[in-house]
This record gives C-alpha cells, sequence and structure tokens, in this order.
C-alpha cells in the first residue's frame, strides 16, 4: 500500500518510487541554485560545473513525468501534483505558466541545436554559441552512447575552465549538463527503443530538446533556472514519447 496521501504518497514498487524520493531531497535542496544537489539522481558524485544542479533537475523531474505518464493530465500537471516541484502554493498558476511555454518554445526536431537557438544567436558571444555546435559535433559523430558522453564530458570540462559566470555563460553550462545528463536518463534509466524510421540513435534529438528547452526556458523567463530546467523536463518527455 502507499504511505502517505494523495500525490504525495509512496508506493513500496514501480519506477515512480525512487523518484518521488529523490524529488523529495531535490526539493529541500532548491534554494541553493547553481551547484545544489551535487551528486543527486546522477551517476556522478561531484561535477566542477555550477550547473551541474539544472542536470540533477533535470533528471529527477522528467523521470518522475515518464513514471507518472499513464495518470493523466499535461505534463505541467504531473510536476505540479505528482512530482512536487516547487509551485510557490498556486498549482494552478504553474500548470498555465509552464503549459504555455512549453508550446512556445518547442523545438524543431528536424534541426539541429544551433538551428533551433539560431533565434537567440544574439543573446550570446560567439564562444558561447560555439559550444552548441560543438555539442551539435559531438553528438553527430558519436558511435554510441558512452562515445557521446565522452565527448559533452570532455566539452563540460573546456567549457568550466574557459568560459566565464555571467547568465549567458551559465546558460551555456546548464545547457551541457542538461544534454549530459538526458543523456543518462534515456540510455540507461529509460533507454529508447529505434523507431520505425531506423533512427539508430532514438535518444540524439531527445538531448537537442533538452539543451534547447533549457536555454529557451530560461531566456523566456529572463534568466530564471527554474524556468529553463522545468521547461527542459518537459521538453524532454515530449521528444521521448512523441518520437516519428
Amino acid at each position: 500500500p502507499p504511505v502517505g496521501d494523495g500525490f504525495l504518497a509512496i508506493h513500496p514498487k514501480g519506477p515512480a518510487m525512487n523518484h518521488r524520493i529523490a524529488l523529495l531531497a531535490l526539493g529541500l535542496s532548491l534554494v541553493s541554485l547553481p551547484g545544489f544537489g551535487q551528486g543527486l539522481v546522477s551517476s556522478e558524485p561531484y561535477s566542477d560545473n555550477p550547473m551541474h544542479g539544472v542536470g540533477v533537475a533535470h533528471n529527477a523531474y522528467a523521470g518522475c513525468i515518464a513514471a507518472n505518464r499513464d495518470a493523466g493530465g499535461s505534463y505541467a500537471q504531473l510536476l505540479a501534483y505528482r512530482c512536487g516541484a516547487p509551485t510557490d502554493g498556486k498549482p494552478e498558476e504553474f500548470v498555465r505558466t509552464y503549459d504555455e511555454l512549453a508550446k512556445k518554445t518547442q523545438s524543431d526536431p528536424r534541426l539541429s541545436m544551433a538551428e533551433n537557438l539560431r533565434g537567440h544567436r544574439a543573446s550570446f558571444g560567439e564562444e558561447q554559441f560555439s559550444y552548441f555546435e560543438d555539442m551539435d559535433r559531438i553528438l553527430a559523430e558519436a558511435r554510441n552512447a558512452d562515445e557521446a558522453d565522452e565527448g559533452l564530458k570532455k566539452l563540460e570540462a573546456q567549457a568550466v575552465k574557459d568560459l566565464g559566470r555571467k547568465e549567458n555563460d551559465l546558460a551555456v553550462l546548464g545547457a551541457i549538463s542538461t544534454a549530459r545528463h538526458s543523456l543518462e536518463l534515456w540510455t540507461k534509466d529509460y533507454p529508447l527503443e529505434p523507431t520505425a524510421s531506423g533512427r539508430a540513435f532514438p535518444w540524439l534529438h531527445v538531448i537537442v530538446a533538452d539543451a534547447v528547452g533549457y536555454v529557451t526556458g530560461t531566456v523566456a523567463c529572463g534568466g530564471i533556472k527554474l524556468c529553463g530546467y522545468i521547461n527542459a523536463a518537459i521538453q524532454s518527455v515530449n521528444a521521448a514519447f512523441n518520437r516519428k
């Protein structure tokens, strides 16, 4: 039997349990972004990326949505009522905000990360934007998930070393963290099968949707990281379960 009442109930069995436990811990750590929750819902005990926390949050919330999809309702509703997302006591407003944001910022699966972010090109310096292009290259050239992860890990280390800590620098670092965690989520926790179209690596366009969702969500909310990783989680599950 479940422990607790309503959407906070924790069932002893099933994939939702681990995500609810993780989200309870995550909720206690949200106030310390960037850098919160080092190692939580992640295979890495520590990261030098000050935006490591947004990738952790992405996986916790996207994983919870995936585990609760059969409950019905929009993904924003699942986040508000089943996944413990921070609604500031206003779940209905949260749902309206993120349902609308997700619709406005949905990426085009036919385009690369850099192409999807072309409309925001003026907001980033040449070096900053080059990291989106580098992520595209790494994902396109990877022969498997491990190779993609290794490439993203090296790129993250370079970005941590070379980028500053201004708002747009942090947006890039957050996008890389989101991409790395998304790769882990959709190749290990919820491995995606090849589609009828023969896409060899079905997680490729999901990672693009996630990273783009983080950047566009953060930009749309004036730099608020919460908007970035909540939007990325919604875009993630949308891309994963609406594939062609």
